[in-house]
């Protein structure tokens, strides 16, 4: 199920990405998760807050799904849209915002 209205990064006590990073060491071809507790980041004012998570993922892991439990059901909360070139953090849009 795609949750629409995910809480903010505050409300949100552990979200989890998945995706096939491909830039070294990595090579595309096995999936991978980072699971922490989300932050916020804001690239503008004018612009919707976006989940952060600390994460070793890199280059490639765009597009896979940030999921998240509530009362035992999986939700598909963001995608991975933005990091470093370097591993770190990830960051994704808040789905319907």
């Amino acid at each position: 199920e795609v949750d629409f209205s995910a809480p903010s990064a505050t409300e949100v006590s552990s979200m989890g990405a998945w995706g096939y990073p491909a830039a070294p060491p990595y090579n595309g071809l096995e999936m991978f998760k980072c699971v922490d507790r989300p932050g916020r980041l804001s690239l503008s004012p004018s612009l919707p807050t976006m989940y952060r998570i600390g994460c070793t993922m890199t280059g490639g892991s765009s597009g896979g799904g940030w999921f998240r439990v509530v009362d035992g059901e999986t939700k598909l909360v963001s995608n991975t849209s933005i990091g470093p070139v370097t591993t770190g953090w990830l960051a994704g849009p808040q789905l319907g915002r």
